[in-house]
């Protein structure tokens, strides 16, 4: 029986970056058949002028795509929890149809929804900063850098469609690798993260929900011996500094420890995403991140990646306190909200 907080994680979602001197095999490429399935189904469409949210898995079934999406959906779920899928032919359709074409391979892992509220179930992340402006709290309307955190799904998708004249790197952790460390060098801490902290919801709640989590948000958790993780923490400080409470010295210490583990050079993996390269992680097992940016002047050429939120086809137990939003029907992510704006720059904590 594994004992959150006593017992070590010892299997595939266990990994640090110093394993993968090649990358290769974080790599899954789209062959030359895969491409022509995805052709052959774009172009049995062409003219519908469907909208993304209508290409479902079982529209955008081939039978020379099927098995390789199945095998990504295997690591994702029941593996190393993170795959780059390479070869996604960016450069022969326009921004509509690569939406389309993103979220029918999504289809193959989840269930797309909404990531703001705006009502966005596929997020354009781009700067979209304006001059003389602060950036907004949320990170992928930055170019900021973007701490390693977890975000509010069961998986993950980031598709590089333009990459930015430089920097955009993006980073890669495994929780159970940062779990084990923090169990052998500093256990005195784990009382910490496994109680958490109250989260705000930055202006993004219901108009009958609270602006900040009645409740803490652990940062290890388990449910039927399943070890799952959640970190964001501009958003906790942000509720901390609303509720004016301020952090113990063993909470500052453990979160200070906690941070140095993540950024670890042995943990901590960087890949730079290309053009037609799709990363997809289960958000559960696997925390994410992104250096600061220096983007083009040219609109044509600014820096756009492609982001899906995915509720799994397969089901996972986890805590119910795990998320900050309690959305109709039990919805991931943040449900739309009509009149409302995705988080300003007034909820980052400085």
């Amino acid at each position: 029986m594994f004992r959150l907080g006593e017992s070590r994680i010892e299997d595939s979602k266990n990994w640090r970056a110093s394993e993968f001197h090649d990358k290769q095999p974080l790599y899954v490429e789209l062959g030359s058949r895969a491409l022509s399935a995805i052709d052959e189904i774009m172009d049995s469409l062409r003219g519908k002028n469907l909208p993304f949210r209508d290409f479902s898995k079982s529209l955008f079934s081939h039978p020379d795509l099927d098995g390789t999406l199945g095998q990504v959906f295997e690591t994702i779920t029941g593996g190393r929890g993170f795959v780059v899928l390479r070869g996604i032919p960016v450069d022969r359709y326009d921004v509509a149809d690569i939406e389309r074409i993103y979220y029918g391979l999504g289809s193959h892992f989840g269930f797309g929804h909404s990531q703001s509220s705006r009502g966005d179930f596929m997020g354009h992340v781009f700067d979209e900063t304006k001059p003389g402006e602060r950036q907004s709290a949320r990170g992928y309307l930055s170019r900021r850098h973007l701490a390693l955190h977890t975000d509010l799904t069961d998986i993950v998708g980031l598709m590089c469609v333009r990459r930015a004249k430089a920097g955009g790197e993006s980073v890669f952790v495994s929780a159970p690798a940062v779990y084990n460390t923090v169990l052998t060098e500093h256990p005195e801490y784990m009382p910490v993260y496994l109680r958490g902290f109250p989260y705000h919801r930055r202006g993004e709640e219901a108009p009958d929900a609270e602006p900040i989590t009645p409740y803490d948000i652990p940062v290890f958790s388990s449910a039927s011996d399943v070890f799952s993780c959640f970190y964001v923490r501009g958003i906790f400080e942000v509720g901390l500094r609303d509720l004016e409470r301020a952090m113990t010295p063993l909470e500052k210490d453990a979160l200070e420890f906690l941070d140095e583990v993540m950024n670890r050079d042995d943990i901590c993996l960087h890949i730079q995403l290309e053009p037609g390269d799709a990363a997809f992680t289960n958000n559960r097992t696997v925390l994410h991140a992104r250096t600061e940016f220096e983007d083009w002047d040219e609109p044509e050429k600014k820096r756009l990646l492609l982001r899906l939120w995915l509720k799994s086809r397969r089901s996972r137990p986890v805590i119910d306190n795990i998320e900050i939003y309690r959305n109709a029907g039990g919805a991931l992510g943040i449900d739309y909200q009509p009149g409302q704006e995705p988080a300003t720059a007034a909820y980052r904590a400085l």
